[in-house]
């Protein structure tokens, strides 16, 4: 019995990513050919898991949070959308807050201070506002007759409330003052200083930064005149995603890696994350969005036994945190029809809660000592169990069995040991 747990342990314990989740940020990359957008620490660039596992996504470019509403917009270029998620430990899907016709390839999207949404359209080369509460298009910022052409992904809110457009098939970067409705079509003319195929633009305040896919380079131009002042970073291939992260350092999206960059030297500074550990191909887009803190979450501190808190022991458990964000359960009770049952599972972690798939592993066919056979033991399938926790000290159990006389149900638990080394987040 203990043989057959422990190896279903290991094996979820070996497929898990290492490593707690502890980086204040995470880092996510768009897949425009994978169809996903991939989410790493954005510390040590560990992968950590898929924003959305369902298929919704479709040729993924810009990735933005609103600070208006505390929500995560991707923008879906392939099926038209600009799809919402919760910014929570689970990340879990909202709905579709934009749906365009197939002409307008979305790709770019920035919100103002006042909760404006703007998406760039790359079908049309025009950059169209968003009513805030219906995704519907309310107005056109930059008309597709300005001159700039292939409006894309990097479309970006300064915080001096000017949006800076790239234009990928003119290689160059239009400024629009949403609030005056000026627009500055060749803000950066075409191919300045050999920029070619405009992606990414990052706000530094008195300049930015603007990659070129084409040339290879990332340059730095006047927030206010657009006239050049530098080259940041040299010697890349197609580089698509750029991102300043907390200590200052450039972050750039360059094949398969993505690399960091003194902001002042340029020099080389190493690679953050490799995007292949996410499935993503053909990336496109990268950007850094705080974590939820995880106090009250289910982390390490959960470890220990717990009891029914209401049933007169008619329940034991046995909870273990592991590193991968899994949880291990056992269960010890009493069956339908008298005696011991021991039923135990691992499964996932989301946020408060966790759902376990369970199996019997006190079944027939277990010997003891030297009349041990690990292949006689017969497990089987139980059920699944949900657990939910108010803090570590309280939570509860819910049951639906395929097993007859257990049915389905719920009860409340509580913490009977804390372990050595372990405190309560």
């Amino acid at each position: 019995m203990f043989a057959r747990i422990v190896l279903v342990i290991l094996a979820f314990a070996a497929a898990a990513s290492a490593g707690a989740q502890s980086c204040p940020r995470h880092l996510f990359v768009s897949g425009y050919f994978s169809n996903n957008v991939a989410i790493f620490d954005a510390c040590d660039g560990h992968f950590l898991r898929q924003l959305d596992a369902a298929g919704r996504i479709k040729g993924a470019q810009a990735v933005r949070l609103n600070p208006a509403d505390d929500l995560i917009y991707v923008v879906s270029e392939v099926n038209g959308q600009v799809q919402r998620y919760r910014h929570d430990a689970d990340y879990s899907f909202v709905d579709v807050f934009a749906q365009f016709m197939p002409e307008i390839d979305p790709t770019g999207i920035a919100f103002g201070a006042d909760g404006r949404v703007y998406v760039a359209s790359y079908g049309t080369s025009r950059v169209f506002e968003l009513d805030r509460a219906t995704g519907q298009v309310v107005r056109t910022v930059l008309p597709g007759d300005s001159g700039l052409l292939g409006a894309d992904n990097g479309l970006m809110m300064s915080a001096a409330g000017l949006l800076y457009v790239p234009g990928y098939s003119t290689s160059s970067v239009a400024r629009v003052n949403p609030a005056t409705g000026e627009v500055r079509a060749a803000f950066v003319p075409s191919r300045a200083q050999g920029l070619r195929r405009t992606r990414g633009i990052v706000d530094e305040g008195a300049t930015i930064l603007v990659g070129g896919e084409g040339s290879g380079e990332v340059y730095r131009f006047d927030a206010n005149t657009g006239a050049f002042v530098g080259k940041a970073v040299t010697g890349l291939g197609a580089p698509t995603g750029l991102a300043l992260d907390a200590d200052g350092s450039i972050l750039v999206l360059s094949g398969n890696r993505v690399r960091r960059f003194d902001r002042n030297s340029g020099a080389d500074l190493g690679t953050l994350a490799t995007v292949d550990e996410g499935a993503i191909e053909g990336g496109t887009f990268i950007a850094l969005i705080p974590a939820v803190d995880s106090t009250g979450l289910i982390t390490n501190g959960f470890t220990g036994s717990w009891v029914d808190a209401g049933m007169a022991g008619q329940f034991g458990l046995a909870l273990e945190v592991l590193r991968g964000n899994l949880l291990v359960v056992e269960i010890y009770m009493f069956a339908p029809g008298g005696g011991q049952a021991w039923i135990g599972g691992v499964g996932a972690i989301e946020g408060d809660h966790a759902t376990v798939v369970m199996s019997t592993i006190n079944g027939p066919g277990g010997r003891f000592g030297a009349n041990f056979d690990p292949a006689r033991v017969q497990n089987t399938p139980w059920g699944t169990d949900t657990l939910r926790f108010a803090d570590c000290n309280r939570g509860s159990l819910e049951w639906t069995s395929d097993v007859p006389g257990y049915g389905s149900g719920s009860i409340r638990i509580v913490r009977l040991t804390l372990p050595a080394g372990l405190a309560c987040p």
